[in-house]
């Protein structure tokens, strides 16, 4: 069935309720959702907050009430933090009040592997069946929304609102996406943890991400479709690309890891090639583990759609010849290529290089004479002006860590649509190094440049970045990169 604009805008206000119910508030819980109880009463939400406990006449301050069916107001989300015994009766008076989505925390249900407990979840689909209440859960963390503060998530200091919509499986994933996120400015939208998707899913996600005007770059963690068919979620996959990069990191793609995905969410093994198919068919970028996670994502948040490259061709510019060698050779290894540049760069470059220990063709090794600002910045307009050239790298070495020579590469940067990215290897090594690296990584942030501590990480996302730029033009899908 096609997925209306009535039905985006309704489905809108998961990330934007006006009036939220919480299903066992206490002050004195230990249940790790308490945590954030007080954080209500700072933000938008304070006036139309309610907690609901029959043993409670007040929480924090805020009026309890016995029950949802006792809050004179209508209510948009309602949040559920009890044991799995009694959220089937909680469950059902959140149908009777009409409650539109319900976020279910517990655990405890398929995961398991029990029987009875599988049953358990059967029990709340067919509550909530043929009713206009939708869950998102159980064993999950509920929405997240940068804009209004709506987050359950551990680890959610306050963020600059930005174009990344995620979904994950795992709430730890969520909260460790927040938590690298703000620390690598990685700028968010909208985000949900739904735990064993016994009614909401990936595809409903997915859909909505697809067609929010704000979402340029959709993450997802995923260790099963849950209640969506494998093949509706590729026929979405396959629309959503066209015009926002989906970058999937597939949990549980090994035995171990399957086994493991289960006793997490429940989710049933599925074959890594049927992944790695439905990847290659639909454009959708297949990340390993979080660190290519986190790497893919803050590469495409940032260089998506505007910097998309026109070829694999990578430019190299550096001081440092043996670092240039092993350079060419990473980045090689993941399918990009380091051509030679036009004699005409080349004859541009000699005029400024001395003769001896300096490689004007590319990788451009720059030699002593690389550490001089002023030649270094005009090497790298030589390779920016290159036909032979679609993608920018510039390893900066210790010597480079000032604010004004980082300012200059940044006014490089700006005169050109090629990708720019800038590589500080020797960071990791060095408490030293990493303290100076304090002030130009905060320029770096500010200016929303790629920067990578890993040159294997900068290879790898650069190349990820190539594969769907390859895609597009496969199949002479165009962008408008404004």
């Amino acid at each position: 069935m096609p997925y209306s604009q009535e039905d985006f805008k309704k489905f809108d206000t998961v990330f934007h309720p006006k009036h939220i119910a919480f299903i066992g508030a206490s002050e004195s819980s230990r249940f790790g959702a308490m945590l954030y109880l007080p954080a209500f009463k700072d933000s938008k939400f304070s006036d139309t907050f309610y907690p609901i406990n029959p043993k409670h006449e007040e929480v924090l301050g805020w009026k309890c009430y016995p029950s949802v069916l006792d809050v004179p107001y209508p209510i948009d989300m309602a949040y559920i933090s009890l044991k799995i015994n009694a959220i089937p009766k909680v469950l059902k008076e959140c149908v009777e009040k009409q409650i539109q989505w319900v976020t279910i925390f517990a655990s405890g249900f398929s995961e398991t592997g029990d029987l009875e407990s599988a049953q358990k979840e059967r029990e709340l689909q067919e509550i909530i069946k043929g009713s206009n209440t939708r869950v998102i859960g159980p064993n999950c963390l509920g929405p997240f929304n940068t804009e209004n503060g709506i987050s359950f998530a551990l680890n959610s200091p306050n963020v600059i609102p930005g174009s990344v919509s995620f979904m994950s499986q795992s709430g730890g994933h969520l909260t460790q996406l927040l938590d690298i996120g703000f620390k690598r400015d990685i700028r968010f939208r909208y985000g949900v943890s739904f735990g064993n998707q016994i009614d909401l899913n990936a595809l409903d996600f997915l859909r909505h991400y697809h067609l929010d005007p704000k979402t340029k770059v959709i993450a997802a963690y995923l260790e099963s479709f849950g209640t969506a068919y494998g093949h509706e979620f590729f026929k979405e996959l396959k629309e959503t690309t066209k015009t926002n990069p989906v970058i999937i990191w597939k949990g549980g793609h090994t035995d171990d890891g399957s086994r493991a995905a289960f006793s997490h969410t429940g989710a049933i093994a599925s074959d890594l090639k049927l992944w790695k198919a439905m990847a290659k068919q639909t454009g959708a970028i297949l990340v390993k583990d979080n660190e290519e996670f986190w790497n893919t994502i803050k590469t495409f948040e940032l260089l998506f759609p505007k910097y998309m490259p026109n070829g694999r061709n990578v430019g190299i510019i550096t001081p440092g010849g043996g670092s240039s060698v092993n350079m060419t050779d990473l980045f090689a290894y993941h399918n990009l290529k380091v051509p030679v540049l036009t004699h005409k760069s080349q004859e541009k470059l000699a005029k400024i290089l001395p003769r001896e220990n300096v490689n004007i063709k590319n990788p451009i090794d720059l030699g002593a004479p690389g550490f001089i600002l002023e030649i270094f910045a005009t090497c790298i307009e030589i390779a920016v002006e290159d036909p032979n050239i679609d993608i920018i790298v510039i390893p900066l070495w210790p010597d480079h860590l000032y604010n004004y020579i980082i300012k200059r590469m940044v006014q490089i940067q700006q005169t050109t649509l090629k990708p720019f990215l800038f590589c500080l290897p020797w960071i990791a090594d060095s408490f030293d190094l990493a303290r100076r690296f304090k002030k130009v990584g905060k320029l770096l942030r500010k200016q929303r440049q790629l920067y990578f501590l890993s040159l294997r990480e900068a290879a790898n996302s650069i190349s990820l970045l190539c594969d769907y730029a390859d895609f597009l033009n496969a199949h002479n899908i165009h962008i408008n990169n404004s």
